[in-house]
């Protein structure tokens, strides 16, 4: 019997060495893409005091179920000119509040956010003007220190929307 000796191989012509070898660097490199990614995407903190953000929380929805109470409900009108019209249902008496504010924020796009002072043209009728940086979705908040109303517009398919407490009763 005779026992032949093959002459070793060449370990760099071995596929399986270089599939041992590629899974670690393929850990590697896709680490480096990962850390990449998260450096050039950083858009920090959403709040940088949560806690006291979620405090707030409690006193939003105080000013919900005020509203609620008093059963205040709207009908928001943007005009084509930019005019705002918000028309009170009639079983309100009278609006609440000196200084009433409508905040109409971007569902995608914080930068286009706008703040208005609604001035009081009548005892169930609100105006004010806007000139809208862009089209989508806008949630609008209609508040005082006191009450609030929200309702959600898709702009410019649409230019009215309801504004209710956001209220549930268990």
């Amino acid at each position: 019997m005779t026992i032949r000796q093959s002459a070793p191989g060449n370990w760099k012509r071995e596929p399986l060495v270089w599939m041992l070898i590629a899974i670690p660097f393929s850990a590697v490199v896709m680490g480096v893409i990962m850390i990449t990614l998260a450096i050039q995407s950083w858009s920090g903190l959403v709040v940088d005091d949560y806690y006291k953000k979620g405090k707030q929380i409690n006193r939003v929805l105080a000013r919900d179920k005020f509203a609620y109470e008093l059963g205040l409900a709207a009908a928001f009108k943007l005009g084509a000119d930019g005019s705002i019209e918000i028309r009170f249902d009639p079983g309100v008496e009278f609006i609440p509040g000196d200084k009433i504010v409508l905040e109409m924020v971007h569902a995608t796009k914080p930068g286009l956010d706008q703040r208005i002072v609604m001035q009081k043209h009548d005892t169930r009728l609100l105006r004010g003007e806007i000139s809208l940086p862009g089209s989508g979705r806008w949630n609008l908040y209609l508040q005082t220190g006191d009450w609030r109303l929200t309702g959600s517009l898709q702009y410019p398919q649409l230019a009215d929307a309801e504004l209710l407490p956001n209220y549930f009763v268990n």
